[in-house]
């Protein structure tokens, strides 16, 4: 399936993203926001999966093609990112979907723009913006997959960080929301926030892949990709 590179302007920050070209009109679209590291390309083989539905995937500031200042990395920030390729892509009745720390940008985004998200997908990770630990930033540096010119990026994410809880913001969101956890140990949504979920969304359905962590695609991708074209077709069905 195609997809073309395409930008959007956040005040004076270009903003990446990726967009399949040949796709239905007749199909819910879909947006995908990764982690806090994360870029567009990250998501382009489930674009193709997912072809001929209308796709696009996010580079958030910092990451991929997208602009990296020096400063302004905190959660609205990042928000405010997926509302500038949203407002760039004039997508309607689209799916947010969003992994690990991207739950909290779409969340933080989608609380306050719930008329045009016909469905939400939030995977692995809990309804809140976390205050980083300083050893976060040599665990992600001592890993070698950050460029030089990017590790300020790194930096200021985690010193800008600070603690959000955005459970309540939850209940502005009205549409159907599939929540997919992780069921061992390595899964970042424990039991708890779980619940915290299920009582404040009014329209929220939970997945666990009992034998996957964090990363949900592991060990059974396909059951990954099933599960999240289901709930898309449904709200094709839904919207029809």
């Amino acid at each position: 399936m195609p997809v073309r590179d395409r930008y959007a302007k956040n005040k004076d920050i270009s903003i990446h993203y990726l967009e399949s070209t040949d796709y239905s009109p007749d199909l819910t679209p879909l947006v995908y926001v990764p982690g806090a590291l994360g870029f567009a390309e990250h998501f382009e083989d489930e674009m193709s999966i997912l072809s001929p539905r209308h796709c696009l995937s996010l580079s958030l500031r910092g990451n991929g093609k997208s602009d990296a200042p020096l400063a302004a990395y905190r959660l609205e920030n990042h928000a405010s990112d997926i509302e500038a390729v949203i407002k760039e892509s004039r997508l309607k009745d689209y799916c947010l979907m969003a992994y690990s720390m991207g739950v909290p940008y779409a969340i933080q985004y989608a609380s306050n723009s719930t008329d045009h998200i016909k469905g939400m997908i939030l995977c692995d990770y809990p309804a809140k913006y976390p205050s980083i630990p300083e050893s976060w930033v040599d665990t992600v540096l001592s890993k070698g997959f950050i460029k030089e010119e990017r590790q300020h990026v790194v930096r200021a994410i985690q010193r800008e960080s600070k603690e959000v809880e955005l459970w309540e913001d939850l209940q502005q969101i009205k549409c159907p929301v599939l929540i997919i956890k992780g069921g061992t140990n390595n899964s970042l949504l424990k039991e708890n926030a779980t619940e915290k979920y299920k009582n404040n969304l009014s329209n929220v359905n939970v997945v666990e892949f009992s034998d996957s962590g964090h990363e949900l695609w592991i060990p059974d991708y396909n059951r990954f990709i099933k599960t999240v074209t289901d709930f898309l077709v449904e709200l094709d069905r839904l919207h029809a």
